[in-house]
């Protein structure tokens, strides 16, 4: 068994807002069971005090798990 993790889809779909003046909330999918190519995701949250903050957090965790990138989509 291997500590590296395998590769996911690549992107990491999250949203930042600004949830109340001074704290940020970034939204994304988490995978239930990555080796299933039709697994669910249940949604997941990094709160933080800065927006840089939550960005880097959420950026290096994707990382760790293999994502390629994070792509930050506009709150609708």
């Amino acid at each position: 068994m291997s500590d590296q993790p395998k590769p996911r889809s690549g992107v990491l779909h999250a949203t930042l807002r600004e949830v109340s003046p001074g704290l940020f909330s970034a939204d994304y999918g988490g995978e239930i069971n990555p080796e299933n190519s039709d697994a669910r995701e249940i949604p997941d949250r990094h709160i933080a005090t800065s927006a840089a903050d939550v960005k880097t957090w959420v950026e290096q965790m994707a990382a760790g798990l293999g994502y390629e990138r994070v792509a930050w989509d506009e709150v609708s």
